[in-house]
């Protein structure tokens, strides 16, 4: 039997992390409309855009971002998802690198390696399932993201509501 149990403290730290990201993203677009829990589980829908929605994925690293095909109970990833877009949360571009889902399904089905491997080390631009999981995930970085058309950044929110003077500060 495998285990896809994951620890009750490192569970919240996940939710806490995300929330921080969908918070930040919700700043730096205003006019989106937060999703429902239902709609975040089961479509991969953070936020809606009008029509559109957009599946919010925090915690990036340039040369380290996480896509995943399977989740890690062997359901269909955010990748294979509802969602038209998605944000991937990059603090060293100031803010999140959103594409079309779509075209980034597709470029993984030419780029990434359909070969599964345990090992984390070999997981770039290759399938990679970790021990005891059902997921499927591969990493990529920023530089293939850029070879997406529908590239772009939205930058993080330059200013917040002071808790003390409920004024407008620039940061």
């Amino acid at each position: 039997m495998k285990n896809n149990t994951v620890t009750k403290d490192r569970r919240k730290q996940s939710w806490k992390d995300g929330g921080v990201a969908a918070t930040r993203y919700d700043w730096a677009t205003p006019n989106a409309r937060k999703s429902s829990k239902q709609e975040d589980i089961e479509m991969h829908v953070d936020f809606w855009h009008g029509p559109d929605g957009v599946d919010v994925k925090g915690n990036n690293l340039p040369d380290e971002i996480w896509i995943e095909f399977r989740n890690v109970h062997g359901n269909r990833g955010w990748l294979i998802g509802d969602a038209k877009w998605i944000a991937f949360e990059i603090c060293e571009v100031g803010g999140y690198v959103r594409v079309e889902r779509e075209e980034l399904l597709d470029w993984c089905l030419e780029n990434v390696s359909m070969v599964v491997s345990s090992k984390k080390d070999d997981a770039y631009r290759s399938l990679y399932q970790r021990a005891g999981r059902e997921d499927k995930i591969a990493k990529i970085a920023l530089h293939d993201l850029q070879e997406l058309a529908s590239y772009t950044v939205i930058p993080y929110r330059n200013w917040y509501i002071s808790p003390l003077t409920e004024k407008k500060m620039n940061i």
